[in-house]
């Protein structure tokens, strides 16, 4: 066995074999959804400018501060790779004249996205994410909306038992007075929080509801709650939100503590997750969203938005873990054996006319061994066969070899497609 000598990058991994077929299956459920709810797919580059997520996720923020893989090019452009996706959809939307579409503008993505953390078990550098938005409209039934579509995604997952856990953050007008508060509540209590949250109560003390350090949490327990600051708009939305997901009949509890850990949430926030057990619920959430407005932060028209993300590599591991498993699709599917030169040629003519009627085809057609082939075959599971030995390819004949019964029959090379999609009609 040859020496390695290269190797994936720290925190970067390859995915082939059964592990594509949970990639594969995820993003086939996502863009289900989105054909039913007449979502566009929308790709945008991998790298973006770096004032982007500056501007847009916030300074303050883990991922400005620490995560994003910054470079500069030749001409000096500062640019990252993309650690999340709304802020590039937005750009998107700002950038190719959106505005003048129907509102809302619904937009859906699938592709990797970069953060420089410490990896650990499903957690990359290179990541892949899920992300639905709605961009252009502010009204309460959006917000409704995307949980549902949220939830229902989930659902067609395998995950049965999710609940939606959702708090409103207010605008910025009505949390100028939360702020003051929550300052006023941690004036005394600044010593017992991590040094991340010193930094973050100068410049965003919204963003130490956030920290996840038990000790941080410990502290916040008596704090007050943003819902108790809503002003009448604000309160008034959120009720409408609250009503749309009780006709829909969707699970939710409300919880005051959730924010979202990005600078651009406003209003509703929610995440969705296991509602089965304690142990599950330890788990953490599955996917995270909320409403969001990017266009003060970028310099831009007032654009209302509403979307949510879901980090793919998490979703796998809990569906393993929860023992999802993938259905796999039964394909019309037959097998060619072949012996001789010859042989080879008329296999692979009929390999590109079962092509042409989408009849699955599996071979091993550098194989001269007709044992070796017919292993191969019943390692496939597959029952029908086709041999095409010296003779045959002379006589322009095919054996069809039913290998459950034994039973052959010779056809005309002409006539064989049209045989075999009677048999596995």
């Amino acid at each position: 066995m040859s020496k390695i000598i290269y190797q994936t990058p720290t925190g970067m991994h390859d995915i082939y074999g059964k592990e594509q077929l949970f990639y594969d299956k995820v993003e086939e459920t996502a863009k289900k959804i989105a054909d039913f709810y007449s979502f566009q797919k929308i790709t945008t580059p991998i790298l973006e400018d770096q004032e982007l997520f500056i501007r847009s996720v916030g300074e303050g923020t883990d991922i400005v501060e620490k995560e994003m893989f910054a470079l500069k090019t030749k001409g000096k452009d500062l640019l990252v790779l993309r650690p999340e996706g709304t802020a590039p959809v937005f750009r998107a939307y700002i950038e190719n004249g959106m505005q003048s579409f129907s509102q809302p503008v619904k937009l859906w993505y699938y592709g990797p996205f970069f953060r420089y953390e410490r990896p650990q078990a499903g957690r990359y550098r290179q990541f892949w994410q899920i992300g639905f938005e709605f961009l252009g409209d502010k009204s309460p039934v959006y917000d409704a909306q995307a949980i549902l579509i949220a939830h229902a995604l989930l659902q067609d997952l395998g995950f049965k038992k999710v609940i939606v856990k959702i708090n409103s953050i207010g605008c910025e007008e009505c949390r100028k007075d939360y702020k003051k508060a929550l300052n006023s509540f941690l004036r005394n209590k600044k010593d017992l929080i991590c040094a991340d949250c010193k930094r973050r109560a100068d410049k965003n003390i919204l963003r130490i509801l956030d920290c996840k350090n038990s000790k941080c949490q410990q502290v916040l327990n008596g704090a007050p709650q943003i819902i108790d600051y809503l002003c009448p708009e604000c309160k008034d939305h959120f009720k409408h939100v609250l009503e749309y997901l009780e006709e829909a009949s969707i699970p939710y509890n409300l919880d005051p503590s959730l924010v979202r850990g990005l600078d651009y949430y406003c209003r509703t926030v929610f995440e969705i997750g296991f509602s089965e057990t304690m142990e599950e619920e330890a788990l953490g959430s599955l996917l995270g969203g909320g409403r969001y407005d990017l266009g003060k932060a970028l310099k831009t028209d007032v654009v209302p938005g509403v979307g949510f993300s879901m980090g793919v590599e998490r979703i796998i591991s809990l569906m393993k873990l929860n023992k999802i498993k993938l259905k796999q699709k039964q394909e019309k599917s037959i097998f060619i054996v072949q012996v001789g030169d010859l042989a080879k040629r008329k296999a692979l003519k009929l390999i590109e006319d079962f092509r042409k009627e989408k009849i699955k085809v599996y071979e091993a057609i550098s194989k001269d061994s007709m044992k070796t082939q017919l292993t191969k075959a019943n390692k496939l599971a597959i029952n029908v066969v086709l041999i095409i030995g010296q003779k045959e390819a002379l006589d322009n004949a095919v054996i069809i070899k039913d290998m459950k019964t034994g039973k052959q029959l010779i056809v005309k090379q002409e006539n064989i497609v049209k045989e075999i999609k009677k048999r596995i009609k």
